[in-house]
C-alpha cells in the first residue's frame, strides 16, 4: 500500500491511498484547518506510518495506520514553508528564527540554538542540516544576498557558512556533494572534506572535543584517539588546566607511554593527580613494579590511609607487583597494609619479617606460625625462634614441642566438617585433655632449635623433656612433671609400654636429647626471669639432680656411659658419678671417689656392698682406715670386721694385711693383735698338720720300697 498527501494553502490536506492489489486510490480528508499548510512528511515505523503536518502555528501528527486515526497537536508553534524536513534517523525537524527543533511522534524533542533567518531545509548524508535564507524564490537582484548554511547535527558546530551574491535558485544533494545553483547562472559544488583535513582545522581552533567526536563518527583507531586525547592534554597543561588535562591523560593508558605523563606531574608537583593516573594505569593491569611504587609513595605522601585502603584492601584483581607494594608500605611505616597484603598472598617470610622486625607483635607472629604447614613452620622457627624465645618463651616453647613432637594443629579452612573428623581420627590428648586437630607429617629434628635456646636454658630443659615425652613415649624424670604450667608435660603416657623400633637416626638424636638434658641438669645456674634466693637455687638445685640421676638410670637410651661419666665428674655430681661407676662395675673407683671425699660412712657402705663382688677394694679399705687417727677412731668397728671378714674368706694374705695397715703409723699392734693371733695359730696348726702328713708320706714310701724289694727277690 502507498500513501500521498497533499496540502493546501486553505489548511486542507487530503491523504490518497493506493491499493496495488485491487488497483484502488481512495481519497479523505484527513484535516481542515484555518493555516495554510506548509510542510508534510512521513515516518515509517515497523508497524505503523506517521503523517507529520507543520502549519504557520502548529505541529500535528497523524497515524494513518491506525484503525480510528486522529490528529494529535505536538506543537502549538508552526514554521514556514519548506522548514520542515525528516531525517535519515527518522526524525522531524523544524527550523524557526530562533532555534532548529526535533519531533517524533510523541512531541517536540531536543532543540539546536541557532539564531538567524531560515527559509530552506535541507538534509545531507546522517548528520548535516542545510539552512538557507532568504526565501529562494525571491526574485534576483544584485543587491542579494544568499547565506547557506551547513550544521552537524551530531557535532553542534557549523561545518559551513557561505554567501551567493544575487542569490539562488535552490539546493540539492547528489553524487555525495550539496549542489547550490545560482541566479547569476553558476552551479556551484560543496564538497565535504576529508577527516585528517577536518581534524586539523579543529586543532587549529583547539576544538579538542569535537575532533574526538569527529574521530569516533569516523571509527577511528584507539591509538588514533588516544593521540588526540593526548594533544586535547597537552593544550589543557599548557594552560594551567591540570585536574582537566589529566582527565585526557587518563584515557590515554594503553596507547601512550605513561612516562610522559608522570615526567610532566612529577616536575609540576601534582601529586593528587598524579595518584589519580597511576591508579587508572593499575586498575586496567598496565602497571608495572615502578608504577607501583610510585602510587604508594604518593599515597603515604598526601597521608591518604582511606584510598591506601581501597587500593591495597578493595582492589579484588589486585593489579599491581605485590612485593614492591609491601616493600614500600613497610618504608613507609604502614605495617598494617604490608601484613595484610603479606597475610593475603601467603607471603609468610614478609609477615613474619615485618610482624617480628618492624611491629614487635610477637604474640601475633607465633599465632601465624601456627597456622602454617608443618614444613613452612620449620622453616620459619628455624629463623625467627630465638627472637621469639627472648620476649615469648612459654608460647614459642609450647609451639616448637608441638612442632618437633608431630602435633602441631592446624585448623582447616576450607571444610568444618573434614575437620571434625580429622580432628576425631587424629586427635591427641593435650595437658588439659583437650583433642586437637594432629597433622600426619615428619617431626623436624628438635636439635636443629637447641641454639635458639642459647639465652633460655631452662625453657630448653623444658623443650627437650617433652620431645623425650611425646616422641618416643617415655616418661620424664619425676621431677619434670613441676615445670612451667604455661609448658605444661602431658601425663598419662606409660613408661613401661613397648618402645617402638627406632631407626639409626631416632636413636641418634634421641641420644643427642638425653645427652643435652643430662648437661643441662647439671648445670651450675639456670637462668631465671628474677634473682632466685638461696633456698630456691638450692631447691632447683635438687630438683634438677634427681632428674639427671632419673635420666642415668633409663635403660630406653643406649647413651654413651663414658661421656656421662665425664659430665658428671665435670659437674661434680656424686650420685651420677657413683652410679655410673656401679654400672660398670668399677667398684674400687667408687671406694677410691668415697675415700677422696673422706667419706667414712659411704667408704663403710661401699665396702659392704662391693667387697664380696670385687676383693681387690680390701687393701685400699685397710690402708684408708689406718690413714687418720680421726678415721681409725670411727671405723675401728669396721676395720675389725673386715680383717674378720678377710680372715674368713682368706681373701688376702696376711703379709698384704700388714702391708696395708703399716703404711701409717696409726694402727697399732693391738689393733691386730687379734688377727696376727689368729694367724700365728693358723699357721702352727697348719705347720703340725704338714709335719704329719710328711711323716705319713715317708712311712708310705718306705713300704712300698720294701714291697719292691721283695718282689725282686723272689
Amino acid at each position: 500500500m502507498s500513501l500521498l498527501a497533499i496540502g493546501l494553502g486553505n489548511g486542507t490536506v487530503l491523504l490518497y491511498r493506493l491499493d496495488l492489489l485491487k488497483d484502488k486510490v481512495t481519497k479523505k480528508l484527513i484535516y481542515d484547518g484555518q493555516e495554510p499548510i506548509t510542510g508534510l512528511v512521513f515516518r515509517e515505523q515497523t508497524k505503523s506510518t506517521i503523517l507529520f503536518i507543520t502549519t504557520t502555528t502548529s505541529i500535528l501528527s497523524y497515524n494513518t495506520s491506525a484503525s480510528k486515526p486522529t490528529i494529535v497537536t505536538l506543537d502549538e508553534q508552526g514554521c514556514g514553508l519548506g522548514c520542515a524536513i525528516m531525517t535519515d534517523a527518522q526524525e522531524m525537524v523544524v527550523g524557526r528564527d530562533e532555534a532548529i527543533y526535533f519531533y517524533d511522534p510523541t512531541g517536540r524533542g531536543p532543540c539546536l540554538a541557532y539564531d538567524a533567518p531560515k527559509s530552506y531545509l535541507l538534509w545531507f548524508k546522517t548528520n548535516y542540516l542545510i539552512i538557507v535564507s532568504p526565501h529562494t524564490n525571491a526574485p534576483a537582484r544584485s543587491s542579494d544576498l544568499t547565506k547557506v548554511t551547513v550544521f552537524d547535527t551530531v557535532n553542534k558546530f557549523v561545518a559551513y557558512v557561505g554567501t551567493f551574491p544575487g542569490g539562488i535558485r535552490g539546493v540539492f544533494c547528489e553524487w555525495n556533494g550539496i549542489w547550490v545553483v545560482g541566479h547569476d547562472g553558476k552551479v556551484y559544488r560543496l564538497d565535504e572534506k576529508d577527516t585528517p583535513t577536518k581534524l586539523e582545522i579543529l586543532f587549529k581552533l583547539n576544538l579538542y572535543v569535537l575532533a574526538i567526536n569527529l574521530a569516533h563518527m569516523q571509527k577511528y583507531d584507539a591509538a588514533s584517539i588516544a593521540d588526540i586525547f593526548k594533544k586535547y592534554g597537552d593544550h589543557l597543561y599548557t594552560r594551567a588546566n591540570y585536574d582537566g588535562a589529566m582527565d585526557q591523560y587518563i584515557r590515554t593508558i594503553g596507547q601512550l607511554e605513561p612516562s610522559y605523563v608522570i615526567r610532566k606531574y612529577l616536575d609540576a608537583q601534582r601529586i593528587y593527580n598524579l595518584t589519580n593516573y597511576l591508579q587508572d594505569l593499575h586498575a586496567k593491569g598496565l602497571a608495572n613494579a615502578d608504577h607501583t611504587t610510585l602510587l604508594l609513595n604518593c599515597y603515604t605522601k598526601l597521608k591518604d590511609v582511606s584510598r591506601l585502603d581501597q587500593f591495597i584492601k578493595t582492589d579484588a584483581d589486585y593489579n599491581f607487583d605485590l612485593e614492591t607494594a609491601i616493600n614500600v608500605c613497610r618504608q613507609a611505616g604502614y605495617y598494617e597494609h604490608a601484613v595484610y597484603l603479606a597475610k593475603k598472598f601467603d607471603e609468610h617470610d614478609l609477615y613474619l619479617d615485618i610482624a617480628i622486625e618492624d611491629m614487635r607483635d610477637y604474640d601475633t607472629a607465633v599465632d601465624y606460625i601456627r597456622q602454617l604447614s608443618p614444613s613452612e613452620a620449620d622453616k620459619q622457627l628455624q629463623k625467627y625462634s630465638k627472637t621469639l624465645l627472648s620476649h615469648l618463651p612459654d608460647a614459642t616453647t609450647q609451639l616448637l614441642v608441638d612442632l618437633c613432637t608431630g602435633q602441631l594443629t592446624i585448623p582447616s579452612k576450607d571444610d568444618a566438617a573434614s575437620k571434625k573428623s580429622k580432628s576425631e581420627a587424629a586427635s591427641a590428648v593435650s595437658a588439659g585433655g583437650n583433642e586437637q586437630v594432629s597433622t600426619f607429617y615428619h617431626p623436624p629434628s628438635a636439635r636443629a632449635f637447641m641454639p635458639s635456646f642459647v639465652d633460655r636454658p631452662d625453657y630448653l630443659a623444658r623443650f627437650l623433656e617433652q620431645i623425650l615425652e611425646w616422641r618416643w613415649k617415655r616418661t620424664a624424670p619425676a621431677a619434670a612433671v613441676t615445670t612451667s604450667p604455661s609448658v605444661g608435660v602431658p601425663n598419662g603416657i606409660d613408661s613401661a609400654s613397648t618402645a617402638p623400633v627406632l631407626s639409626r637416626q631416632e636413636e641418634e638424636e634421641r641420644k643427642a636429647i638425653w645427652n643435652t638434658l643430662l648437661e643441662l641438669y647439671l648445670m651450675d645456674e639456670q637462668q631465671t626471669n628474677a634473682d632466685p634466693s638461696h633456698q630456691q637455687r638450692w631447691q632447683r638445685s635438687k630438683e634438677f639432680k634427681t632428674k639427671a640421676l632419673a635420666l642415668l638410670k633409663d635403660d630406653q637410651v643406649q647413651y654413651d656411659t663414658n661421656q656421662a661419666l665425664m659430665l658428671c665428674q665435670l659437674k661434680k655430681f656424686d650420685e651420677g658419678i657413683v652410679y655410673l661407676y656401679n654400672k660398670t662395675g668399677m667398684y674400687a673407683d667408687i671406694l677410691r671417689f668415697w675415700m677422696e671425699k673422706q667419706e667414712t660412712d659411704r667408704v663403710i657402705e661401699a665396702v659392704r656392698k662391693y667387697g664380696p663382688k670385687d676383693a681387690s677394694i680390701y687393701p685400699l679399705v685397710l690402708t684408708y682406715f689406718s690413714s687418720t687417727p680421726e678415721i681409725l677412731a670411727k671405723s675401728t668397728p669396721e676395720l675389725l670386721t673386715v680383717l674378720r671378714h678377710i680372715d674368713e674368706q682368706d681373701l688376702l694374705p696376711p703379709i698384704q694385711v700388714v702391708q696395708a695397715l703399716s703404711r701409717s703409723n696409726v694402727a697399732t699392734i693391738g689393733l691386730m693383735k687379734d688377727y696376727i693371733g689368729r694367724k700365728i695359730d693358723e699357721e702352727r696348726k697348719e705347720s703340725e698338720q704338714n709335719q704329719a702328713l710328711i711323716q705319713s708320706y715317708r712311712e708310705e714310701t718306705e713300704k712300698r720300697r720294701k714291697e719292691i724289694d721283695e718282689l725282686k727277690t723272689r
